[in-house]
């Protein structure tokens, strides 16, 4: 093939790939007659409005591979981050939310559903996401309420990968590859080192108490860091535990750049609890008082508020039927009956007291029980 036989082979492909450009243009405007923004992001690839667009679409939201919430002008935005594509599966593509504020001030990064079957972060999000008016807000709001897409397709935990790869707690796994053999650690790699990372002055990773137990609403937090410990309180929680986090998780990796970041904990696996979102809500709102993104006085946490420095898990002794004595935030005496259990007939097999003194945190949700399950996790 000659020169120029290569120059016009060249010159096809390119005028294909502006025609593509194009038409995902004039869909994103069918889907969505307002959006002119997207109608620029298929039109410019690659220019500084925010974010490096791939020209494609779902459902009208551009799917972008990586997030520069600080360029995009004041407003509301959304779009799909693609993380990655498994062999032989469809993308990771992974929903964001940003409100680019009026105003100059820092970026909060909230994350919601790292694991499949913690659902309440994903609405608290929306709800601050529809609350927030970018006309009042100084800085950006960027928000992930929903980052393991297949746990929450396979309601679980766990991140899937492939039919035959195994299972990944990706909360374990910060900040993950960019490169490699492992398409979990690929995953969280793209997310952290695309999105996450270069998008946060601070941080809160939502989450909820794993399947077949419950939770107040609760904060870990380092504080050895004094951000965190100011963030901790002013998220208004139930409980606090003072804790130096654990490696592979996404707040300790914050933690390790400097990024102060809390855990918040919101309530019980598998379903949406208005009361604990609105008051999830509340206490993001208050953080972003306090940081000066919104405008107001910034509330003080409650008075009956009760900080530990460690937790203890009563574990059943064998199978049985468990009846669980205390309620959570119950305060409890070193000694005192929190749970018994009995078998099928009904008779009792196990009597369980409390190790420390210290407030209910965690309890089982229901009353049949494996050996060695929690049954209550007392904060003290």
């Amino acid at each position: 093939m000659t020169n120029v036989e290569v120059m016009r082979v060249e010159g096809r492909a390119e005028m294909c790939r502006q025609g593509y450009r194009i038409i995902c243009c004039l869909l994103a405007v069918l889907l969505a007659p307002n959006s002119f923004q997207a109608m620029a992001v298929a039109l410019l690839p690659g220019q500084a409005d925010g974010h490096s667009p791939t020209g494609e679409f779902i459902a009208g939201v551009p799917v972008i591979d990586a997030l520069d919430a600080v360029a995009l002008p004041a407003g509301k935005h959304k779009f799909y981050f693609r993380a990655g594509i498994p062999k032989g599966n469809q993308p990771f593509d992974i929903p964001i939310l940003v409100v680019r504020g009026a105003h100059p001030g820092k970026q909060l990064m909230i994350t919601a559903a790292l694991h499949g079957d913690e659902l309440n972060g994903i609405a608290v999000i929306h709800k601050l996401f529809a609350e927030v008016d970018p006309e009042k807000l100084s800085g950006t709001l960027i928000a992930v309420p929903g980052v393991n897409q297949t746990g929450l397709t396979d309601k679980r935990r766990e991140f899937r990968s492939g039919r035959r790869m195994p299972l990944t707690d990706l909360n374990r796994i910060f900040p993950g590859q960019q490169d490699g053999r492992d398409s979990a650690k690929r995953f969280v790699g793209a997310l952290w080192h695309r999105v996450l990372k270069n998008n946060a002055d601070l941080a809160v990773d939502i989450h909820t108490q794993t399947t077949g137990l419950s939770y107040p609403l609760f904060v870990f937090a380092d504080f050895r860091s004094k951000d965190a410990k100011a963030m901790a309180f002013t998220l208004m929680p139930d409980l606090i535990k003072i804790d130096r986090g654990q490696k592979g998780s996404l707040e300790t990796t914050y933690m390790m750049t400097r990024i102060p970041a809390v855990t918040f904990e919101v309530g019980a696996p598998g379903k949406f609890e208005a009361a604990l979102v609105s008051r999830a809500v509340a206490g993001l709102r208050n953080l972003m008082r306090q940081q000066k993104m919104l405008e107001g006085p910034v509330l003080p946490p409650s008075d009956k508020l009760y900080v530990g420095k460690k937790h203890f898990n009563v574990l059943a002794k064998e199978a049985g039927i468990a009846h669980i004595r205390v309620k959570l935030l119950d305060t409890v005496a070193k000694g005192q009956l929190i749970a018994t259990t009995s078998d099928a007939f009904g008779r009792e097999t196990g009597r369980y007291y409390a190790p420390h003194s210290g407030r209910i945190l965690s309890l089982a949700t229901s009353p049949l029980c494996e050996k060695g399950s929690t049954l209550v996790r007392i904060l003290h």
